[in-house]
């Protein structure tokens, strides 16, 4: 791509040579910056008041919005934001709701040569914030106003958003269209596991109704059985040298040192603990959303969580696709004790529940049937994963030397 004529040292190590005729400058000089102060989820609203209207701020680095609300004194709508988490916006006005509390930086331009969509592609691309989170939940003031920026012209900056703005338009859709895939290939890997442990794997078979609202009919030779008589709990305490577990709905029950996302340490009471073992069910506070895991490590867990051990191990592997199928998850949702974000499972309640249970030998060939289709289904969504990936990369690469003047594009 076309590069300028003439390129010189901008000062800043990590930004290089910029072109000729731009400069380099601090950003507290083109900007005031400050403090938005925290957005509570009361402020929200979704019904349409042109009298207050909130400004939403629209993120430049994903096919994804992010929507944040503060007043407008606080942020007004020509300015870009900076979120605690390093996530950076270009406000505008309209109404959507966001249901998190968030802390915000205010850019408001000093003066009128300054194009606010074109410092918002800079500073969510090219300004290096730390990769610390613990770092980034405190980003203040004081860490932005050192960054340094390019001060192309008025009519350069103009040029620059617009080709911009198709170009990161059509890449947007391209991610789109590629997430949309990934959707609808889950929605077919969930139909896979819910017609299978539900209904087995012949097309033909006799139906029997149940009178269960989530599971109207079985294939006729299947048991229906309460899973308190299925499961016995374990309740096992007092092994505080066994590793510490983590209970996650991507993963399982897996080891603490194993998960990378954020957990809660736990630092001392090691004795009060719950003992999982390999095989083993845990129901944890947010089951209802996304089923009931199995454990792949052994250890010990909060004592909040239930622990169901089944009385024949070999059955497990079934078991694992039930509890994370669609209907079970709708089973769940009906055994809720709490409110909102206190919601957990009410396992009194959920183990007088009936069940199904093919005979074991039509169990595994279940399981083996779902183990293959979903890894089919697997591979592809690793597949388009990894293209999104690419086409962010290439996204925030575009941005990256279109704003700091590696490619001319006016």
């Amino acid at each position: 791509m076309e590069r300028y004529s003439e390129y010189k040292d901008s000062g800043v190590q990590w930004l290089g040579e910029i072109p000729g005729h731009w400069r380099c400058v601090l950003i507290h000089r083109l900007f005031n910056i400050k403090a938005g102060g925290d957005v509570k989820p009361d402020f929200f609203s979704d019904k349409k008041d042109d009298s207050h209207p909130y400004p939403v701020y629209t993120n430049t680095k994903s096919a994804n919005d992010i929507y944040a609300y503060t007043s407008l004194a606080t942020c007004p709508g020509n300015s870009i934001t900076v979120t605690g988490r390093g996530e950076v916006g270009h406000a505008i006005y309209r109404e959507k709701p966001y249901d998190a509390i968030i802390r915000l930086l205010s850019l408001s331009p000093k003066n009128t040569n300054i194009v606010c969509k074109f410092y918002a592609y800079f500073i969510d691309t090219v300004i290096p914030f730390t990769s610390d989170s613990a770092a980034i939940g405190q980003l203040s003031a004081i860490q932005i106003k050192a960054k340094h920026v390019t001060l192309p012209s008025l009519s350069e900056q103009h040029s620059i958003v617009s080709y911009l703005d198709d170009k990161c338009g059509k890449i947007d859709k391209m991610l789109e269209g590629k997430q949309k895939q990934i959707e609808l290939l889950a929605e077919m890997k969930q139909r896979i596991i819910a017609d299978a442990v539900t209904r087995g794997l012949n097309p033909d078979v006799k139906m029997k109704a149940t009178n269960i609202p989530w599971l109207p009919e079985i294939p006729e030779h299947w048991e229906l059985r309460k899973m308190k008589y299925l499961f016995r709990e374990r309740s096992e305490k007092n092994h505080p040298t066994e590793p510490m577990l983590s209970a996650t709905q991507t993963h399982g029950v897996i080891l603490q040192s194993k998960y990378s996302g954020r957990v809660v340490v736990v630092n001392t009471g090691f004795e009060g603990l719950k003992l999982v073992k390999v095989g083993d069910f845990v129901i944890h506070l947010r089951s209802f959303q996304g089923g009931i895991e199995l454990a792949y490590d052994q250890g010990i867990i909060s004592s909040a969580y239930t622990i169901l051990s089944l009385n024949d191990s070999t059955q497990s592997d079934y078991f694992r696709y039930l509890f994370k199928s669609i209907p079970f998850i709708d089973l769940l949702k009906t055994c809720v004790t709490g409110i909102r974000e206190g919601q957990n499972i009410n396992y009194a309640k959920l183990k007088q529940n009936r069940i199904p249970l093919p005979p074991l030998d039509e169990q595994r060939s279940i399981v083996s049937y779902i183990t293959d289709k979903t890894a089919k289904i697997d591979t592809l969504t690793g597949k388009l994963q990894q293209e999104i990936e690419s086409i962010k990369e290439y996204k925030q690469r575009l941005i990256s030397d279109v704003v700091t003047g590696q490619i001319k594009v006016c």
